[in-house]
């Protein structure tokens, strides 16, 4: 297994867009964000994405150089239009809009549509608490991605629709929770057939609504379904996710499956809150502390050294990656050398 160090794959990565047409810091911006998922240990949505990328831009989905339009605007809010962008840049630029509205008038609240897939919502969460924000995002397929079933069903009716929300913290690392709504997200199980791997029980049913380990029943033909997380209660936040996330952002809700997907994409609800608006941010900041220290002192169960709370264990992933370098799966690895080949680069970032 190739371990890279996160500068070098993201050279790499770039100079492959580059060869696609897209700008360098434009390329840069994508890179970053998922080779930064890659060394926070979340490979659904890392490097192993590059390759549907370039499909994306190869076939129009993706255009490289959109600039994001408004649609809409008051001194809190923004309606946004990605113009078939990448969802990375847009998204990082909606959730900088965002911020900086919060920033007058104490919230900041944003949607998002016509943007390529958006990536780890960590990321942009994580970046407003840097802010001394208070982050939220949801993202729903724009009634596209309908890989999850409803709970009590036995075939998809439902996008993933994760969610995030993250806070900071006095020591620096804020509290981030990142989650699909579904027990696992899509590219949990794509990551686990690339890598020839079996899932554990529980995640997917195949087509007949039995129990399996085999992430190739998700995507059959026939296609089975993801299932909702905790039952009714993932199901019925996905489905308000769904509803705020494409609903408010005209992106789009689930609908009928034999409808024409062409044409959708990710609706993303974005907000931001300036804690100087409700608290002395050091006061927020040492309640949130007092919380982790809390939560952590209760002694851990049988085979767990420790409670981690939400986003310590990518935090932790990172700082270990960037010592070590970053472990790329073999077959994701030949898969970029093959994607790179195709459009006339080495994946040395070379030119053959």
């Amino acid at each position: 297994m190739p371990i890279v160090q996160a500068e070098a794959l993201t050279k790499r990565i770039i100079a492959l867009f580059q060869a696609c047409g897209v700008p360098a810091a434009e390329g840069q911006v994508v890179a970053e964000h998922l080779v930064d998922a890659e060394a926070c240990g979340v490979v659904s949505h890392g490097v192993l994405r590059v390759p549907q990328y370039v499909e994306a831009i190869v076939e129009g989905r993706v255009r490289p150089g959109a600039v994001l339009r408004t649609v809409s605007e008051t001194a809190s809010t923004a309606v946004l239009d990605g113009q078939s962008g990448f969802g990375q840049v847009m998204a990082g630029q909606a959730m900088e809009l965002a911020v900086e509205k919060a920033n007058h008038t104490g919230v900041g609240v944003v949607t998002l549509a016509n943007c390529g897939h958006t990536g780890r919502l960590g990321y942009y969460t994580e970046w407003a608490t840097r802010q001394g924000m208070a982050g939220l995002m949801m993202v729903n397929s724009g009634g596209g991605g309908q890989w999850v079933a409803p709970f009590g069903g036995t075939a998809g009716r439902l996008a993933t629709n994760p969610l995030s929300l993250a806070v900071p913290t006095a020591s620096g690392d804020p509290l981030v929770l990142d989650m699909a709504t579904s027990v696992a997200p899509e590219g949990k199980v794509r990551a686990l057939l690339t890598a020839g791997s079996l899932m554990p029980i529980g995640w997917v049913m195949d087509h007949a609504g039995r129990p399996t380990t085999n992430p190739a029943d998700l995507y059959g033909p026939p296609r089975g379904a993801l299932l909702p997380f905790g039952g009714h209660k993932g199901f019925g936040l996905s489905m308000l996710v769904d509803a705020l996330a494409g609903g408010l952002s005209g992106a789009g809700c689930c609908g009928d499956t034999q409808a024409p997907l062409q044409g959708r994409t990710d609706g993303v609800l974005l907000l931001a809150l300036d804690i100087r608006a409700f608290c002395p941010v050091a006061l927020f900041q040492e309640m949130t502390s007092q919380l982790v220290q809390h939560v952590k002192s209760a002694p851990p169960g049988k085979e767990v050294a420790e409670v981690l709370v939400p986003g310590e264990w990518e935090a932790r992933q990172r700082t270990l990656r960037a010592r070590e370098g970053i472990p790329v799966e073999d077959v994701t690895w030949a898969i970029l050398e093959q994607t790179a080949r195709q459009r006339g680069v080495g994946w040395d970032g070379s030119t053959p």
